[in-house]
């Protein structure tokens, strides 16, 4: 599935795939500057198959090794709070 959150910095793209309450697999894209720019592949290895409160301790640790211009740990907050909450109602449908 693909989540998307509009942060100052630019938009974040998730293409996340989650199963049993864990990231499976994830692709962050989109139009963001962080620097070093190859530390968002360490990043979406460093989130599979974490949970979304796993995910944000994760990203806190994340953030405050990079520099991500306009970037926080409350967008990332938002953007997995959405995918979580999508794939539950995916799955109750």
């Amino acid at each position: 599935m693909i989540v998307e959150h509009k942060a100052k910095g630019g938009l974040i793209k998730f293409d996340i795939e989650i199963e049993n309450s864990k990231i499976k697999d994830l692709k962050i894209t989109g139009d963001f500057f962080i620097y070093p720019e190859d530390s968002v592949l360490d990043l979406e290895n460093k989130l599979k198959a974490k949970t979304e409160k796993e995910s944000i301790k994760a990203i806190e640790e994340f953030l405050s090794d990079v520099k991500a211009p306009g970037i926080n740990l409350e967008d990332f907050r938002k953007i997995f709070k959405k995918a979580f909450e999508e794939k539950n109602v995916i799955q109750s449908d």
